[in-house]
C-alpha cells in the first residue's frame, strides 16, 4: 500500500486524532448544547402549560361574565315589572282617591244647592 502513498501510520494517528476531537467536542461543545437545548424546550412546556391554564380561566371569566349579564339582565327585567306593578296599584290609588274627593265635592255641592233652594 506504501506505493499508492497510504502510510498506516498516519490514518492510525488521524483516527486517534479524530477520536480525540470527537471526545473534546462531547464535553465541551456538545453537552452543553444539549442541555441549553433541554432547557429551552422545558421553558417551551411550561409555556404550553401556563398558556392552557390562562386558557381555561379566561373560559370560566366568561362564563362567569356570561351568568352576570343574565342575572343582572333579569333582576332588571324583575325591577321593571315591579316598579310598573307599584306604578300601576299607586295609579289606581289617586284616581279611587280623587273619585272620593270628587263624590264629596259633589254631595257638598248638591247640599249647599238644596240649602240655597230652601233660602229662597
Amino acid at each position: 500500500m506504501e506505493k499508492l502513498g497510504i502510510d498506516y501510520k498516519l490514518i492510525i494517528v488521524q483516527i486517534i486524532n479524530f477520536g480525540l476531537l470527537l471526545y473534546i467536542l462531547k464535553k465541551l461543545l456538545y453537552k452543553p448544547v444539549l442541555e441549553v437545548i433541554k432547557k429551552r424546550q422545558q421553558e417551551i412546556a411550561n409555556l404550553e402549560k401556563d398558556k392552557q391554564e390562562l386558557e381555561l380561566a379566561k373560559k370560566r371569566i366568561e362564563e362567569k361574565e356570561k351568568e352576570i349579564l343574565l342575572k343582572t339582565q333579569k333582576d332588571r327585567k324583575d325591577l321593571l315589572l315591579s316598579s310598573k306593578r307599584e306604578i300601576e296599584t299607586e295609579r289606581k290609588r289617586i284616581i279611587e282617591k280623587a273619585n272620593v274627593e270628587a263624590k264629596e265635592i259633589l254631595s257638598g255641592t248638591k247640599r249647599q244647592v238644596e240649602r240655597d233652594k230652601r233660602k229662597e
